[in-house]
């Protein structure tokens, strides 16, 4: 998996390498957009303007699909080039966009009190990170978002491919948490097919026995794993992307 599709992934777009390579320049759209419209902001010194990006950003946190540049990506642009269609934002991408809402907000409130130089500052810190998102996917709020994770401890460590190994053999459950068409696509050798939004109404199925949890990327095993350790499961180990297995 190259740079830029660990990037996307860390901003919890939890999909194969072709069907990140696939969304790798429609993911940009957004955030080129967003920036374009933030210089212009900072140029004409239009509090409303950042107030209304700000909005854009914040308030599809609740809405994954409704962000107002994707659908508009979605609707009126890809049908022209039959272009992948951008999937609803997962949650370190919708942090993202929080913040950069946030930085929005502040920067209309400077603008809108005669404080510009506060606005500029934050614009020249917000247009430098929405260039790095759009050319190299790397979002320093989303990798931020991972840190956190890891310091609150609600990041499970990776148990070692060869345990699992072992623990399968001696009769733990490999368990797949992506989706069903995903699973019908190809799984590895003896999984069973969880998929994270139904683990808690089929929870019984792991009562009992020891679990090795997967994905493709890393990402949903962990949800699962966080999910399963709130339900007092402490016989169940996250091997995490689909590839380490190889």
């Amino acid at each position: 998996m190259g740079v830029q599709q660990r990037s996307l992934t860390q901003q919890g777009y939890d999909y194969s390498e072709q069907e990140l390579s696939e969304l790798s320049w429609a993911l940009r759209f957004t955030p080129a957009v967003c920036m374009l419209f933030a210089l212009y902001g900072l140029a004409t010194q239009q509090a409303w303007l950042h107030f209304t990006l700000a909005a854009f950003g914040i308030v599809p946190f609740w809405f994954p699909a409704w962000h107002p540049f994707d659908r508009l990506y979605n609707h009126l642009l890809r049908p022209l080039w039959n272009g992948i269609r951008l999937p609803p934002n997962p949650l370190p991408r919708r942090v993202a966009c929080v913040t950069g809402g946030t930085m929005n907000v502040i920067i209309g409130f400077a603008f809108l009190y005669g404080n510009v130089p506060l606005a500029y500052v934050f614009g020249f810190i917000l247009v430098p990170l929405q260039l790095i998102v759009i050319s190299t996917h790397f979002c320093v709020a989303s990798w931020l978002f991972e840190v956190a994770l890891r310091l609150s401890g609600h990041w499970t460590p990776l148990i070692p491919v060869e345990r699992a190994k072992e623990l399968i053999g001696a009769g733990a459950l490999l368990v797949d948490v992506r989706d069903a068409d995903e699973f019908a696509r190809g799984c590895l050798p003896g999984a069973v097919n969880l998929p994270l939004d139904q683990i808690d109404q089929r929870v019984d199925e792991l009562r009992g026995k020891p679990a090795i949890i997967y994905c493709q990327s890393g990402l949903r095993s962990q949800r699962a794993m966080q999910l399963l350790e709130k339900l007092h499961f402490d016989q169940v180990y996250n091997l995490g992307a689909l590839n380490r297995w190889s």
